[in-house]
């Protein structure tokens, strides 16, 4: 700790004299430290193995001998939290002191409040909690000013969390009994949270809430929760309810479940009780867009008369977007035309509507307006960009441009920078999340050149994800070496000829699943490069021929492209080589892009990609689309964006 204790005190001291401060650093970082960097590495990992196998005299030894390496104190990060328990307030204090500056100091806090909260020493929770966006232990802190006596301003910190639509952790439902207690009209705020969660789709939470009210009101919250349920059994029961504010919101509430559903039965439904209760002008509009919008949605034909017959004042962006893409779909060039027009401007000047109005007014044969905004676009490196450009026969504007516009030094970089500085040692030791952490504090203290630098080295240390995401961050789009490097091509290549697959349009799908993170994990749990989930992934490996891979397989590069690059191979067959109905397919599901084939008649695929419901699925297939575009010049090619994009059949 001695060598972070030096760096804070250089950088505070010579603050207005970077130039003495960076030498300085410069002299330490070159010391015996950064000779022995490697060395240091292993000491790190062979401490932190001691410490799991609880040898503490072997950890405290090598731990000493890491003084002054960069990442030392996540040791005593680890060492803090397997011991939190039998800390005391003294020894905490010196922990959080010394470590104030790192990410871990908030995490190493929360486990000392989970500690306090044990020993249920309350003043001590409260002298330590620092007002966190943590729901569980803002409840703590109410129960500990509850016990305390400490009540000014509560009722009002607790009702912001009782007034969220969704279930609460445990830790709050003392301070929830409490604030019902002082409340004048307790029934009046329990409506209120019963609106929240059918709102926000928890029912359980509403039936649960509804166990506090009267007999009356309980029926009424159970005729709600059958209407979320069997929204379309519901309503034929509530044509003959007795009109009322609550009876109007549950009707709403079930028009809107049922249009989800099926938007025709809905609006069958709406047609015949729209005039027997006073619904409110903003409930009609409601109901009205949602409708249409499900209607859209599921594609039925009356969804365009549908939306168009909104009131101007209903119309959000989503009827918006969704009316233009059923008239692309329909090839209602004036229609389009005149939506495009009518949308408000932030959607009217994104780079997918100007495209599109100059395609519809080719087809109305105004060519020189068409011309004119084409060659806007094509002067962008993007996927419209690339459409524009193919549509006039142009060059596409992919040329390199560093994204640092001088050489960084490395060393002078990371001395300014300790926090860049621990984020490379994280990042080279495997601990992914911590080196995040560091990465991305770091970026607050930088200037847009700075991040550039910073980006630079990241992807310099073949840290893409971060480089990508931190170059982001700036304005700078041009610098494609760092925006689209090509990791593992080695693997990738012999894949693709193994599979007679593009290796631009692995590249393509590489880069939009993971930003090239081999570690990366979604939300739903896809795992790795390629990002596949682990039933596809095991599929895949059994039709190989391969034994049923745990995650850990799944996660490594040589398994994940070769599971990946199958499944791509899988669909690109099922759907004749057609690279934006494979890409649709390897993101939604073969069996979802199916229902999305037009019915009646060929359609071009820019047209086709353009009118995926999906929002997500969309953007994928042109983000794969121009990413291998990108990619075919890293490799000499000359591929236009246009050849992987043939007409799209009614049947495959």
């Amino acid at each position: 700790m001695v060598f972070q204790s030096i760096l804070l005190r250089i950088r505070r001291d010579f603050a207005p004299n970077s130039t003495v401060a960076a030498i300085l650093l410069l002299t330490m970082i070159a010391s015996p430290v950064q000779a022995n960097i490697e060395t240091q590495r292993q000491l790190f990992h062979d401490a932190s193995h001691a410490l799991g196998k609880n040898q503490i005299s072997k950890f405290n030894r090598l731990l000493k001998q890491l003084d002054g390496y960069p990442a030392q104190a996540y040791l005593e990060y680890d060492a803090f939290r397997r011991n939190v328990s039998r800390k005391k307030p003294a020894q905490v204090d010196l922990f959080l002191q010394r470590y104030a500056d790192y990410p871990f100091a908030y995490h190493a806090r929360g486990r000392w409040l989970d500690t306090l909260a044990r020993r249920g020493d309350w003043q001590g929770f409260l002298n330590y909690f620092d007002g966190r966006a943590n729901t569980r232990l803002q409840c703590i802190s109410f129960q500990a000013r509850m016990k305390l006596d400490q009540l000014e301003g509560l009722n009002e910190d607790i009702g912001k969390i009782w007034m969220r639509g969704y279930s609460q952790p445990s830790q709050c439902d003392k301070p929830f009994a409490y604030y019902l207690k002082s409340q004048d009209n307790p029934e009046q705020v329990i409506w209120a949270r019963i609106d929240k969660a059918f709102k926000a789709r928890r029912p359980g939470l509403a039936l649960y809430l509804g166990k506090k009210l009267d007999a009356q009101s309980r029926a009424t919250v159970e005729t709600w929760y059958r209407a979320h349920k069997r929204p379309q059994q519901s309503l034929k029961k509530l044509f003959e309810a007795e009109d009322g504010e609550r009876t109007r919101r549950i009707i709403v509430h079930a028009l809107d479940r049922l249009a989800r559903k099926d938007s025709l039965k809905a609006l069958e439904a709406w047609n015949l009780i729209a005039d027997q209760f006073a619904f409110s002008a903003e409930q009609k509009a409601q109901v009205q867009l949602r409708i249409a919008l499900s209607a859209a949605i599921q594609h039925e034909p009356e969804a365009r008369a549908l939306l168009s017959g909104l009131n101007p004042e209903a119309m959000n962006d989503q009827a918006y977007l969704w009316l233009a893409r059923i008239q692309l779909r329909g090839r209602d060039w004036p229609g389009l035309m005149n939506t495009i027009n009518q949308m408000p401007a932030h959607l009217h000047e994104e780079n997918e509507w100007q495209y599109w109005l100059s395609r519809s007014m080719e087809k109305e044969g105004q060519l020189n307006g068409s011309v004119s905004l084409l060659e806007q676009l094509s002067s962008k490196g993007s996927y419209y960009g690339f459409l524009a450009a193919d549509k006039l026969q142009r060059e596409y504007q992919i040329d390199q441009e560093n994204a640092a516009s001088a050489g960084v030094d490395e060393e002078l970089f990371l001395a300014e920078n300790p926090h860049m500085l621990r984020a490379r040692e994280l990042y080279y030791l495997n601990r992914l999340v911590d080196a995040k952490r560091e990465w991305f504090q770091a970026l607050r203290y930088l200037d847009q050149d700075q991040i550039k630098q910073a980006a630079t080295l990241a992807s310099k240390w073949k840290w893409h994800d971060s480089a990508i995401r931190t170059v982001a961050k700036t304005e700078h789009r041009s610098d494609y070496i760092l925006r689209f490097p090509m990791p593992y091509k080695q693997q990738v290549l012999e894949h693709a000829q193994a599979r007679e697959l593009d290796p631009s349009v692995i590249y393509g799908v590489m880069r939009r699943e993971s930003l090239f993170d081999p570690l990366a994990r979604s939300s739903v749990g896809a795992l790795g490069l390629m990002q596949l989930m682990p039933s596809t992934a095991r599929h895949v490996a059994s039709s190989l021929g391969m034994k049923r891979p745990l995650k850990s397989d799944i996660l490594r590069v040589e398994n994940n492209i070769r599971f990946g690059t199958h499944y791509l191979r899988t669909v690109m067959n099922r759907f004749d080589d057609n690279v934006a109905l494979a890409a649709a397919a390897y993101n939604a599901g073969p069996g979802r892009v199916k229902r999305w084939l037009p019915r009646d008649q060929t359609m071009s695929a820019d047209l086709w990609v353009e009118t995926v419901p999906f929002k997500e699925t969309r953007n994928y297939v042109q983000a794969v689309l121009a990413y291998s575009t990108v990619f075919d010049r890293s490799m000499g090619k000359n591929t236009l964006m246009s050849s992987r994009m043939s007409d799209i059949k009614t049947r495959y």
